[in-house]
């Protein structure tokens, strides 16, 4: 089983189709390696939960931003250079 830690909000990821209890999104930086391992917990009728075990690790490494994001970064960083 992976190491029990806090995982930072922005490796949350939009990387597979989650089902829908499951709410949000993931966002995740360009060219960064993830290593992502999920638990399950279903509320009982005692009001106790039922924990699964671990899932498989699933590793993979994100790509580049993409042409429209950098222009859209060089837009923003223009806007707020012009502010200062």
């Amino acid at each position: 089983a992976p190491p029990a830690q806090d995982v930072p909000t922005k490796l949350v990821a939009k990387a597979v189709p989650l089902p829908m209890t499951v709410r949000g999104h993931w966002f995740l930086s360009p060219r960064t390696e993830y290593s992502v391992a999920v638990q399950t917990a279903v509320k009982q009728s005692d009001g106790e939960y039922l924990v699964s075990g671990w899932s498989e690790t699933v590793e993979f490494c994100t790509g580049d931003y993409a042409k429209e994001h950098l222009a859209q970064l060089q837009e923003k960083a223009e806007l707020i250079a012009g502010r200062m």
